[in-house]
């Protein structure tokens, strides 16, 4: 699954990227690292206004929650969504019938390669752009109490190419990451729900992507994560013999 992600760009450099505008007033600022479960506003692209970002909050809400508390505890279960079910399960499903499809720009994300009981933790990104997408669904929750409508989104996973299944070697999963081809079909063609799903089934290539491994810093409970310092690659004696993870 993909918890964790940076965004290390700056106004020009995104909005150039996606021929999209960034909304007046709201300063882009380097991200390093974001944890999902801090719920974050991201920078979003939707398909039904592509020339126009939107900070949107990750964990997807279902239209049909009816209360906060309710709205709380399902969004932290809806922070991914197995691109192979989004047609079937209840918290995705409108989303995906009406073309509620969404961009989210990354300039990477960390995932853990397990051996025993230890994690190592990785920064994969692509070599294609600095700035790549991965394919998301958005939706709006109304809420009952103050009446506000609350847009969140959910990030598409689908099985590991053979990098990911190498780092991500207890789950074998990876983010649903869209070649520039597939973000043009993601975000502006009508696609049924067959095109859809063989677009989300298409791995991106291994051959396209780089990963190092970092410190644990990522996962310090003293130290902001939040930094440069976090992408900073670290050697572990462990991890010498498997060159499978490492791709430049």
């Amino acid at each position: 699954m993909c918890y964790h992600t940076s965004l290390i760009t700056d106004q020009p450099a995104l909005e150039s990227r996606f021929k999209a505008t960034l909304p007046k007033g709201s300063p882009l600022e380097p991200v390093y690292h974001a944890s999902a479960f801090g719920f974050p506003a991201w920078p979003i692209l939707t398909r039904q206004q592509p020339e126009q970002f939107r900070y949107i909050r990750w964990g997807l809400i279902p239209r049909w929650v009816r209360s906060a508390d309710d709205a709380d505890q399902i969004r932290a279960k809806t922070i991914n969504a197995r691109s192979e079910s989004i047609f079937e399960k209840p918290s995705f499903r409108t989303a995906a019938q009406q073309g509620q499809r969404c961009l989210i720009p990354m300039t990477g994300f960390y995932e853990w390669h397990t051996i025993g009981s230890k994690k190592y933790p990785f920064y994969i990104t692509t070599t294609d752009t600095p700035i790549f997408s991965v394919a998301g669904l958005w939706d709006e929750w109304a809420d009952p109490e103050s009446g506000e409508l609350v847009a969140t989104y959910t990030l598409l996973t689908t099985d590991a190419n053979p990098l990911l299944a190498a780092i991500h070697n207890t789950k074998q999963r990876m983010p649903c990451l869209l070649t520039p081809e597939a973000e043009q079909a993601w975000l502006h063609e009508s696609l049924d729900e067959k095109q859809t799903l063989e677009l989300l089934a298409t791995a991106y290539p291994a051959s396209r992507m780089h990963s190092h491994s970092i410190s644990k810093r990522i996962t310090s409970r003293t130290e902001t994560s939040d930094v440069p310092e976090v992408l900073e690659p670290a050697n572990y004696p462990e991890l010498a013999r498997k060159p499978e993870l490492f791709a430049a």
